[in-house]
């Protein structure tokens, strides 16, 4: 004999079925807009304030500005002493760098701010990663141009302060991948993945090897280093590779556009970007055009290619900002003044 359910538990389960779907498009929808939004911050607690402050005005008021001289020296000149090396007897004088960042007094400030134990955890290893690597990113600085506070805020994401994996193991600190060879490119075609081997991958000086690590793709080989300082140096080495400005993956052209200790005005740059990237000017920072040159160089790295996410400009930007990177930046324009 069939059964029927009296009316009030069919309600009752018609009830059940309506809440438990909304629930699971709620935690949809949640999740996706964690996954757009502070994604970062939620899988690995990213230790960002996400708000501008003053500070950087601040600083750059209390160490006087940065001189023309500086500036000339600094960007013109390729005849000043190496205050990276040990003086020779009768050679340039080493000049010291009064650098006014410390990893105290930033740990102080993102304790004031409320963060969690957990992101003071890992707050700490930022700093204890930026004071560690410090004089590796003011040499690349010094010889190159690129500022060391935008390598360090980069090699902090991409690395998650050097713990990631991929650093762990071969110290690439910037994800720098190994080339195909031709060889290579015909089993890629062929689909034949599992015949790739390590030789078909071609790496470039400093690197000494190639490290099979699944990233787009499960054959996906990136280059290894022997230290930090050289996965440093090849990423200067991609960010200053000879190129034609307005070409995505051309990065040259940002350093001597957005020089050190000034604010600067992204529209003509974006514009010029803005069929490659598909950002116009005011889309980078919320409407905001000219920004401080860490900012702008942020930005132009986003015009030319140099990142997928959305918001890779902003988070460089919130790095720098957060743990004042801009200070090693000014104490060695600073220095070229002595």
């Amino acid at each position: 004999m069939v059964q029927f359910h009296s009316t009030a538990e069919g309600t009752s389960q018609l009830a059940r079925g309506f809440f438990t779907g909304l629930f699971a498009l709620a935690m949809v929808l949640g999740g996706l807009y964690l996954y757009q939004n502070k994604w970062e911050e939620v899988s690995r607690q990213m230790p960002i304030l996400y708000e501008l402050s003053d500070a950087y005005r601040s600083g750059l008021e209390a160490v006087g500005g940065i001189s023309a001289t500086a500036l000339k020296r600094f960007y013109e000149l390729d005849t000043s002493p190496d205050m990276f090396s040990e003086p020779e007897e009768k050679g340039p004088e080493r000049i010291g760098l009064r650098s006014t960042w410390e990893k105290a007094s930033i740990l102080k400030k993102l304790e004031d701010a409320g963060f969690s134990k957990g992101k003071m955890r890992a707050a700490q290893k930022f700093v204890d990663y930026i004071d560690a690597n410090k004089e590796a990113a003011l040499v690349e600085m010094y010889r190159h141009k690129v500022p060391a506070s935008i390598k360090l805020a980069q090699a902090l994401l991409e690395s998650t302060a050097g713990q990631s994996r991929l650093a762990r193991k071969t110290n690439n600190h910037f994800g720098i991948k190994a080339r195909l060879s031709s060889n290579a490119r015909q089993k890629v075609n062929a689909k034949r993945y599992d015949e790739l081997r390590d030789e078909d991958f071609l790496f470039i000086d400093p690197a000494i090897g190639v490290f099979n690590f699944h990233d787009d793709h499960s054959y996906d080989r990136f280059e290894a280093y022997r230290s930090v300082s050289d996965s440093y140096a090849r990423h200067t080495q991609l960010l200053t590779r000879p190129c034609t400005p307005g070409h995505t993956g051309c990065y040259s052209w940002i350093w001597q556009e957005f020089p050190v200790g000034q604010d600067h005005d992204i529209t003509e740059a974006a514009r010029i970007f803005q069929r490659a990237s598909g950002i116009a000017p005011q889309e980078f920072f919320h409407g905001q055009t000219t920004v401080p040159y860490y900012a702008a160089c942020a930005a132009g790295l986003k015009m030319a290619g140099y990142a997928t996410s959305k918001t890779y400009h902003q988070k460089i930007w919130y790095l720098i900002d957060t743990y004042e990177l801009w200070r090693l930046d000014l104490a060695l324009l600073k220095g070229m003044e002595g």
